[in-house]
């Protein structure tokens, strides 16, 4: 079973359904003189459980104070959906860079290439994916049988969690197969009404770390083998770990794949507007950081996009000597 194309229609049918919806209020914003114009800019990013709607918030009063730009927040399904939204008008997103990889080359979920560039690299996202501490799982084959979320319609959990069953010649007919976001997959875990949820988010996730202060739970292992094979397999994914103590109770590290995380644009934004908007957030890193920690490998991971990057971007990474 290809996990990926068969869900490609539904994903497809939610996010056209989310552009309209967002396009009709950029419509009303634009009547009453609040939206729409070279000031106005929305950034894409994700469930309000994850890291991209908090950073993505903390990214938008950057702007708004710094630039004074009007800045909107749109919480979405996650970087699939984000893709999609660049094609139509909104500005900035943050996106995963298997997410980026499909849109640009009209693969997985995308039918039609869209033309996204980078501003700059931001963090890692390590894959977690966490059970219920009484069960007998231990790698992710043992998962079988299990009720399990594999993330979003949308959202680049689900695509990671597609490819990790694939892996491990597993598909979702496999498992009992949840289509949650995070908020969804850590209520349901706290109640005890699912065994087991994957995240991919950015460290700490605040569903994640809302699940291990409220449930006896642990980390799925995946072996150093899996993820040195995994990495062969698909460029975007490397060996990455959770730090022990990252979590109430973890006292071991998690080792994971992990996937790069990049702010990214069409290729279509006005070169000034990209460098501004970069150099705004470089300039005020430290206060993006107090927002979430992520912002802290911002400046490591500047240079490390999956695509080419905007001019603007490009100019302003120059000039930052980054």
């Amino acid at each position: 079973m290809d996990n990926r194309s068969d869900r490609r229609t539904f994903i497809k049918g939610v996010s056209a359904g989310s552009i309209a919806a967002m396009t009709g209020m950029a419509g009303c914003l634009d009547e009453i003189g609040g939206g729409g114009g070279d000031d106005f800019v929305t950034i894409a990013t994700g469930g309000t459980g994850g890291v991209y709607y908090t950073l993505g918030g903390g990214m938008a009063d950057v702007w708004s104070d710094e630039l004074g730009l009007d800045t909107s927040v749109e919480s979405t399904g996650g970087s699939v959906e984000n893709g999609r939204l660049l094609a139509e008008d909104t500005e900035v997103a943050l996106m995963m860079e298997n997410a980026i990889h499909d849109a640009i080359h009209a693969e997985g979920d995308f039918d039609e290439e869209i033309p996204l560039q980078a501003l700059h690299g931001a963090y890692m996202n390590p894959t977690h994916v966490v059970v219920q501490e009484d069960l007998d799982v231990e790698t992710f084959d043992d998962l079988e049988g299990h009720s399990v979320s594999i993330g979003d319609l949308g959202s680049a959990t689900e695509m990671t969690a597609s490819d990790i069953f694939e892996f491990y010649d597993m598909d979702y007919d496999d498992v009992d197969a949840r289509e949650y976001s995070f908020d969804e997959t850590t209520d349901a875990m706290i109640d005890d009404q699912l065994d087991a949820g994957m995240y991919s988010v950015g460290l700490p996730g605040p569903a994640v770390d809302e699940l291990f202060t409220q449930a006896d739970v642990t980390f799925v292992e995946f072996p150093e083998e899996d993820l040195e094979a995994m990495s062969e397999e698909w460029d975007h994914y490397e060996p990455h770990e959770i730090p022990a103590d990252t979590y109430d109770g973890q006292d071991e590290p998690a080792p994971n794949p992990g996937v790069l995380n990049t702010v990214v644009v069409h290729e279509d934004m006005d070169e000034e507007m990209a460098n501004d908007l970069t150099t705004t957030i470089y300039e005020n890193i430290d206060r993006l950081a107090d927002v979430h920690q992520a912002a802290d490998d911002f400046e490591e991971y500047a240079r490390e996009s999956p695509t080419e990057y905007h001019p603007g971007g490009e100019s302003a990474l120059d000039d930052l000597d980054l």
